[in-house]
């Protein structure tokens, strides 16, 4: 063998190496889906008034794409933003989960005052025909909202006004998932409803909560420590939130490297029906 295909046989060896560690490390590496993000048309789309809010107007799906592709987020589950209604916004939601299956989960969303009496059948529609995952709120869900998830077995993500207004449908409804959105307060606008989330997860194994949106750490900390990891569910509020911020936030946790992996995506899986 001469001096040249020796370097090259170090060389091919090495290279070999390398990309089986890398195919080893990435095997390791758990899977990463944000259970927490909006996208499509708002109430005020197409007004071209700036001081309309930003969660009322447009969010890109692709921005989502761009912002997950970069921070290593594998899926990410999306939702409407804010309408009166929501039969269009959750067809425009369908839409772009068949556009990139690879990429999105799709949940309805509704509105219990606009659309009350009518959700049952929308919903229905929405899961079996259009197949959407789960269903998203604002407020408490209401007792049509819970018992149509119950029949279609899908778990519900809610943001109350407080915890305790939540807690009764919670206790009431013990085989549905229910998912506390931004650990009970978003962006810790109350410290105090963080730690009545995890007081209540702690009694109630029906009850997760999300990590969107906190901005006090310790109270992420004090959710990792002392819930089952089984409980936690990460999740950004993007696209206004940033998900590469708040997935940084998981690894600061300093987890496990399985409890890591229910947190960021064995957990919502098991919601979703997927082991």
């Amino acid at each position: 063998m001469n001096r040249r295909d020796f370097v090259k046989g170090i060389f091919c060896s090495s290279s070999l190496y390398i990309a089986g560690s890398t195919k080893a490390q990435e095997s390791k590496r758990p899977k990463v889906i944000d259970a927490h993000c909006h996208a499509g048309k708002g109430i005020n789309y197409g007004r071209n008034d700036r001081a309309s809010d930003p969660w009322t107007t447009y969010n890109d799906p692709r921005w989502t794409l761009s912002r997950a592709a970069e921070a290593g987020i594998d899926k990410t589950i999306i939702f409407p933003i804010n309408n009166t209604t929501y039969k269009e916004a959750n067809e425009e939601i369908a839409s772009y989960v068949r556009h990139w299956p690879e990429k999105f989960i799709g949940f309805a969303k509704h509105d219990s005052r606009t659309e009350a009496g009518r959700i049952p059948d929308m919903l229905r529609y929405e899961v079996l025909e259009i197949g959407l995952r789960g269903l998203k709120l604002h407020g408490v869900p209401t007792k049509e909202m819970v018992e149509t998830s119950a029949e279609l077995e899908i778990p519900i993500l809610f943001h109350p006004p407080n915890v305790d207004a939540c807690l009764e449908i919670v206790e009431s409804y013990p085989k549905v998932s229910f998912i506390l959105a931004h650990l009970g307060s978003f962006a810790s606008r109350d410290w105090r409803e963080h730690v009545r989330a995890i007081e209540a997860a702690k009694r109630l194994e029906n009850l997760h909560l999300d990590t969107s949106s906190v901005v006090f750490f310790k109270h992420l900390e004090q959710a990792a420590n002392e819930l089952p990891a089984e409980q936690l569910i990460f999740g950004s509020d993007g696209p206004l939130v940033d998900s590469r911020v708040e997935l940084y936030k998981i690894r600061l946790l300093k987890l496990p490297q399985a409890k890591e992996g229910l947190v960021l995506s064995g957990n919502i899986l098991r919601l979703l029906g997927e082991r």
